[in-house]
């Protein structure tokens, strides 16, 4: 009888492993899955899709030129740059190494989806349950709510995409009255994970809601190994965590 529940535990095992092994992966924009086909394919831990498929679910405007055999895509401020096998990317001409390199798949142009998401200021999350990439970015619709509407800060500078230094200048109109809270996440760039936590100063701003002052954004090293990192900059209308908030996503000048 031993015997027999043995064989069945093994039997149930192996077929949860060959279903977890073949499930699907799902991309989902702003709670809005994107078509299966083609399909989003994994190659060395990051999901990758096809190119059009991936830029304008992110209302994106794209460019491709077939000699250089490279994608430009710009939203915003933002332009994201992007060439078949190569291992370098670029976000407004600053370089971004790559884990993945974008690559030709079955006649598709395929790109690592987390970067240009990313570049573009949006959260990119991943549930190994169930396979899927789920992307959240403001101004799509089912976005988060951002910016005026929202009764978060305006912020005039810098804007999501740029370069700067180790000291920042920034620039937002927000309430009169109501105390802002501005702080900075160092994130890295390929896997997102948080480096480190810069607070900002709570600051009043001025009687016509103006705010102007500078922030540290510094440059972390890991060991003897330096990574590539970005910076997000949170603004807060008020001084819970409930309160709006707008993000603007910065790039080391270096």
């Amino acid at each position: 009888m031993k015997m027999v529940r043995l064989v069945l535990v093994f039997a149930v095992t192996v077929l949860v492993v060959s279903q977890s092994a073949s499930m699907a992966i799902t991309v989902v924009v702003n709670g809005q899955p994107l078509p299966a086909t083609p399909a989003p394919v994994e190659v060395n831990g990051r999901v990758l899709l096809p190119m059009r498929m991936v830029f304008e679910s992110l209302q994106a405007t794209v460019d491709w030129d077939g000699q250089t055999r490279t994608a430009e895509a710009v939203r915003g401020n933002t332009t994201v740059r992007m060439t078949i096998n190569s291992p370098t990317a670029f976000v407004n001409a600053r370089p971004v190494a790559l884990d993945v390199a974008p690559q030709l798949i079955k006649g598709h142009t395929y790109v690592p989806v987390r970067f240009p998401a990313e570049a573009f200021g949006a959260q990119v999350g991943w549930d190994q349950t169930t396979q899927t990439v789920t992307i959240a970015l403001a101004g799509l619709p089912g976005g988060p709510v951002v910016g005026p509407q929202a009764g978060a800060p305006v912020v005039h500078f810098p804007r999501n995409g740029d370069l700067v230094g180790t000291r920042t200048e920034i620039r937002i109109t927000a309430t009169p009255g109501v105390m802002q809270v501005i702080w900075t996440e160092v994130k890295r760039t390929d896997t997102g994970e948080v480096l480190r936590v810069v607070p900002g100063i709570r600051h009043l701003p001025k009687a016509d809601g103006t705010y102007r002052g500078a922030i540290a954004t510094p440059r972390v090293v890991l060991g003897e190994r330096d990574v590539e990192i970005r910076y997000e900059i949170h603004f807060r209308n008020g001084p819970n965590e409930s309160d709006p908030q707008t993000m603007v996503t910065c790039y080391p000048n270096d």
